[in-house]
């Protein structure tokens, strides 16, 4: 990346410890990890804070009229889209399951 994308040249993509303290949201605060939950902690909490979103799961488990249903949004990113070994179904169905059975569905 350039510094034109938020991030100077010099870093990697390994989401060093100085990637912390940006003040603009960056490809590293979809990986699940600290940024992740410091992004989700420090705005979304903050403006939007309600029963679901404190439960911290990569899924939400509504009540509907005592149905208790749920659901998980996901997206994947592949690059380059063919790629050995690779199967981009395959990793959508199982991450999506996977989110599901974390919340207990």
């Amino acid at each position: 990346m350039d510094s034109k994308e938020g991030i100077s040249s010099g870093l990697s993509w390994s989401c060093p410890s100085e990637i912390s303290s940006l003040q603009k949201i960056v490809l590293a605060h979809g990986g699940g990890g600290t940024l992740m939950h410091r992004l989700i902690k420090g705005v979304f909490e903050k403006h939007f804070s309600n029963p679901y979103l404190r439960q911290h799961h990569d899924s939400a488990i509504i009540d509907l009229d005592g149905v208790r249903i749920a659901f998980t949004t996901d997206s994947f990113v592949v690059k380059p889209i063919f790629f050995p070994g690779g199967d981009i179904g395959k990793l959508a169905v199982c991450g999506t399951l996977n989110d599901l059975a974390v919340a207990g569905a």
